[in-house]
């Protein structure tokens, strides 16, 4: 059931926004392949997400997220988040909630985020906390990417993140180094990206590669897509990198 209220929140936020705001979004739809390497065995993912940028008066915009994961080991992991950040062109600045649900055990995040843009890179970290009533679990998190353009249309990252989980009075901590890559075609809606990121925990440690797809709407170019806020659309959760 917490599925459908996920997905129909993000419908109503998108029927409330104005023909003339709608006119000015952007945003993405992705398709991704991730192949996880892990101490206990190895795990092949599907998943397609995207992300809609909405105008909404002045340097703010809101940015609604919504994601779906499938492999053959596991249930099915849907997911949703909202965003509010304010642009000042240099920077920008904001916070968001999210929620994910797989076969009725759901976990919800709160958190702050910060972007400082730069002529040819982009800083961009947030700050966040999890939890999990069905397994009993809090998780807080720390995320970071720094974002270099060798060109409009070719994007390099490097990302960290430490995290830290208490459940049943046990806890663990993570940290994860990632770089990766992400390329689109010149006039062309479409771009591809790969990923890489290596995960360190006290009960696990684990290799996770990715491959994705995009189809990109209303802007030119990764920069643009960028400075106007998708920055913030993949640097993560502490909950999600265990």
């Amino acid at each position: 059931m917490k599925k459908y209220v996920v997905t129909a929140s993000l419908l109503a936020g998108l029927s409330m926004v104005s023909g003339a705001a709608f006119a000015q979004t952007s945003g993405s739809v992705g398709a991704n392949v991730t192949k996880i390497d892990t101490d206990f065995g190895d795990a092949d993912a599907y998943g397609v997400d995207g992300e809609v940028i909405i105008p909404t008066g002045g340097a703010w915009s809101a940015i609604l997220q919504g994601s779906y994961v499938d492999s053959d080991d596991t249930d099915g992991i849907l997911g949703g988040a909202a965003h509010l950040i304010n642009n000042g062109g240099n920077n920008a600045w904001g916070g968001f909630v999210g929620l994910t649900d797989s076969d009725d055990n759901s976990s919800y995040v709160v958190g702050g985020e910060y972007a400082q843009f730069f002529d040819a890179s982009t800083l961009a970290l947030n700050v966040n906390y999890s939890s999990n009533d069905d397994t009993d679990a809090d998780a807080y998190g720390i995320n970071g990417a720094y974002r270099i353009f060798a060109s409009d249309n070719l994007r390099f990252d490097l990302g960290a993140s430490i995290g830290r989980v208490e459940a049943g009075g046990n806890d663990a901590d993570i940290y994860s180094l990632g770089a990766g890559v992400e390329y689109r075609f010149d006039t062309s809606p479409f771009s591809i990206g790969a990923s890489y990121r290596r995960a360190d925990g006290d009960f696990a440690d684990a290799d996770i590669f990715g491959v994705t797809l995009r189809w990109n709407f209303g802007d030119e170019t990764l920069k643009q897509a960028d400075r106007k806020g998708k920055t913030f659309t993949g640097l993560g959760n502490a909950l999600s990198t265990f």
